[in-house]
């Protein structure tokens, strides 16, 4: 089991980590957006953000700002409850994805004896709140945008499902830290090299990034679900995509490329363990 924070009480201890959670999901986000735009900047022969901050550093922070501070439009015809609350279910799946994934042999919210299982679990009911999104907000372009993504969705999930469940079985074993644990020497991508192959592209697929992203496809469907959000509410949408694809990222440099054990991990001490997770997962996100 995971130890508590300085001997604190296991429901204290199980807070101050979910407000980390809460703060390291927050600014990893930004960060990505921010990479994201150099990088398709410099592909496009642009500078990307420059204006806001040192290299344009704070433009997420000004971005964020200004979402916060934007009336939150519904429109007229739309169902409120179900408008309302698609957000929320997009966004809280992937927070709680956090829960299970490792990042050193002593960073993480809890160590679950079916984390595996938790993140297979978690991860599958965005594609509600997607469809819920498109139905709740009258309008037929986000209907077919949110028809659109459960498609895809649903059509990934089995190779995704089976992908980390091949895993399993090698490392015989659902807890998320063991099976890092077991590539101390050799990483499984290895043994199971289609395996990854085919969770990477069901990853993508399942995080409708491209070319997997005919859900929100600007030609076709104007948007796709979140077309009639705006503010605070259209912010969530991309906060859980954003955040989805660096836990995505993490979970596969866990299962797949020895998360922080390999190599040499667990001799050099969290440090070198930590650095290990990020560059693998940096590496993915790429």
């Amino acid at each position: 089991m995971t130890e508590t924070l300085f001997g604190l009480p296991a429901g204290v201890d199980a807070a101050i980590r979910l407000l980390i959670v809460v703060g390291v999901m927050t600014v990893v986000v930004m960060g990505l957006i921010y990479l994201e735009r150099k990088v398709l900047a410099r592909f496009q022969q642009r500078l990307g953000p420059t204006r806001t901050g040192p290299m344009g550093l704070l433009q997420s922070v000004a971005d964020a700002l200004k979402l916060i501070s934007k009336e939150d439009v519904r429109p007229k015809n739309a169902d409120p409850w179900v408008f309302e609350l698609a957000p929320f279910l997009v966004f809280v799946p992937t927070f709680l994805g956090f829960v299970a994934v490792p990042f050193t042999i002593a960073w993480q919210v809890r160590e679950l004896e079916l984390g595996l299982l938790y993140m297979l679990a978690v991860s599958s009911v965005n594609i509600l709140g997607w469809v819920m999104a498109g139905w709740g907000s009258d309008n037929r372009y986000a209907m077919l945008g949110g028809m659109r993504s459960a498609a895809q969705s649903i059509s990934y999930e089995l190779p995704f499902v089976l992908s980390l469940l091949c895993v399993a079985l090698l490392s015989g074993t659902l807890n998320i830290d063991e099976i890092v644990q077991t590539q101390a020497s050799v990483p499984n991508i290895v043994w199971q090299p289609l395996t990854f192959v085919i969770f990477f592209i069901s990853a993508l697929a399942e995080l409708n990034r491209a070319p997997f992203d005919i859900p929100v496809g600007e030609s076709e469907v104007v948007g796709g679900p979140f077309v009639e959000y705006s503010g605070i509410r259209w912010s969530m949408f991309f906060l859980g995509e954003y955040a989805g694809l660096f836990i995505m990222s993490v979970l596969a440099s866990a299962v797949f490329l020895g998360g922080y054990a390999w190599p040499l991990g667990q001799n050099l001490g969290v440090g070198f363990q930590l650095v290990l997770t990020l560059v693998k997962s940096a590496v993915l996100i790429f």
